[in-house]
């Protein structure tokens, strides 16, 4: 059955970057680790509650560029770096075995 807004099989981008959301969420959360921060210091830097933090490391929740560059801030952590890990990570997750 469709549906107006696009049909049944209609998936949200965010159910679509499950994986790629996880991994994202485990390397800030590595880096956080790294710089011995806990989610409740990083959250006070952004302002925010520590469940926003929580869900972004857990991967529950998207990240926009902005969002990626205040917490690499708030962490002490370089955002280009991060981003340069975080597309190693996804092209060993998207080739093909050998």
């Amino acid at each position: 059955m469709t549906t107006p807004r696009g049909g049944a099989d209609r998936r949200s981008t965010k159910s679509k970057l499950a994986r790629e959301l996880v991994i994202l969420g485990e390397l800030l959360a590595g880096a956080r680790e790294r710089a011995r921060l806990k989610q409740t210091v990083v959250s006070e830097r952004l302002g925010l509650p520590a469940s926003y933090l929580s869900k972004i490391e857990s991967g529950t929740r998207r990240v926009d560029a902005i969002e990626l560059v205040r917490i690499a801030e708030a962490i002490g952590a370089d955002p280009a770096e991060l981003v340069r890990e975080l597309q190693e990570r996804l092209r060993e997750m998207h080739s093909p075995p050998l």
